[in-house]
């Protein structure tokens, strides 16, 4: 399995964030999992944490890839992916929306588009 260690730290320096790519076959693609812990509510308690309100899924418990015991949230994308590339830069795109959701809050679609306004993404 082929596999990337990476990690991203955005633009307004609020997030260090490590990522395990992992190639999963042709099926699936590249996965970009998240190991950092995140604190969504270090701005506001109202920042919902919960994994599909910040895009992130979570593998089924039978098909654990990093570890059999634990779970590891992985970006939420709706096709393969299938270059390592592409998966970079999505993982920077999550990364930068992550952030602006933690300091400002908002809907993740509307703040794409506003940063990619703002040239950030």
């Amino acid at each position: 399995m082929k596999y990337e260690h990476n990690f991203y730290t955005t633009r307004d320096k609020l997030l260090d964030i490590e990522f395990l790519f992992l190639d999963l076959g042709a099926e699936i693609g590249w996965r970009g999992y998240v190991l950092s812990e995140i604190n969504y509510k270090q701005f506001s308690s109202k920042r919902s944490d919960v994994y599909t309100d910040t895009h992130l899924y979570i593998d089924e418990n039978q098909h654990r890839y990093i570890d059999a015991d634990k779970d590891y949230p992985y970006i939420c994308w709706t096709k393969p992916i299938f270059n390592l590339d592409t998966m970079h830069e999505l993982a920077a795109m999550w990364a930068e929306i992550t952030s602006y959701y933690i300091r400002h809050g908002g809907d993740f679609a509307f703040i794409q588009k506003k940063l990619k306004g703002a040239g950030v993404i």
